[in-house]
């Protein structure tokens, strides 16, 4: 998710966004989809429209990852095979409010927290 405004534009049908900072929520994949195997780092991201989807890449301590919608899996956390140096365990109030926000394939009633959030811990 994006957290501060970004550009967006169209190149003829296609939608696009400039690299702006984006909240990626990140699990690593031998851990548990759980409250203390969550954690979030920022990255800048453009994302282009691909079908029906915006996609985009980031890269994440050495190895590059595809990033589709809100909080880079459409919604649910990137699994990723290690964690950079500047990810942060995600609040267990913020992972619950994410849990029950209600959104799908996208953000919920949880985005402006994770904002408020994101915006202070991390260096944009």
């Amino acid at each position: 998710m994006y957290i501060r405004g970004s550009h967006r534009y169209y190149r003829g049908s296609e939608q696009c966004v400039t690299r702006a900072p984006f909240l990626l929520l990140l699990q690593l994949r031998d851990g548990p989809c759980s409250p203390e195997n969550t954690f979030a780092c920022v990255r800048k991201v453009a994302l282009r429209q691909l079908g029906h989807w915006m996609m985009g890449r980031t890269r994440i301590g050495a190895k590059w990852y595809s990033v589709s919608g809100s909080y880079g899996s459409d919604g649910l956390p990137m699994t990723v095979d290690a964690l950079p140096k500047d990810a942060k365990p995600l609040p267990r109030e913020l992972y619950d409010a994410w849990n029950k926000g209600g959104g799908w394939n996208g953000c919920g009633s949880e985005a402006s927290a994770m904002r408020d959030w994101a915006i202070v811990n991390f260096t944009l």
